[in-house]
């Protein structure tokens, strides 16, 4: 029996990728939506009803939010063959960026559809 495997980016690679690597468990594992006896049409069916569905539930809603958080340098004096002077300290301000806050919403939202399908997440070898 042959076993196919298909995956998507945009359905929640990402998350399970990131929560391997907040458990250092990394590595080079990759995840693909695996059906038995599914074929490529049937996974383009289910991720394209379940990514709609996800979309409708929970639409973009872009938002300006700290993406780094602000910090301050200390001065400090240098040294040099004609004497020594000083340079002063000075405050970095947080950086800000505009974000997409449903985007991880949208992201269970897939992964909750494709299971209740009949889909599931495998861990392929590389």
């Amino acid at each position: 029996m042959k076993i196919l495997r298909f995956s998507s980016f945009h359905s929640g690679i990402r998350l399970a990728a990131g929560a391997l690597l907040a458990l250092g468990l990394g590595g080079c594992a990759h995840y693909e939506w695996y059906k038995p006896d599914a074929t490529q049409d049937d996974y383009n069916q289910a991720i394209y009803a379940c990514n709609m569905a996800a979309a409708h539930a929970y639409p973009p809603m872009l938002a300006v939010q700290q993406v780094a958080p602000g910090y301050f340098a200390p001065g400090f004096v240098r040294c040099g063959p004609y004497g020594c002077w000083s340079e002063p300290g000075y405050f970095m301000p947080p950086a800000m960026g505009t974000v997409d806050v449903n985007q991880d919403n949208r992201d269970q939202a897939t992964n909750q559809c494709m299971r209740a399908h009949g889909w599931q997440l495998v861990k392929v070898k590389q």
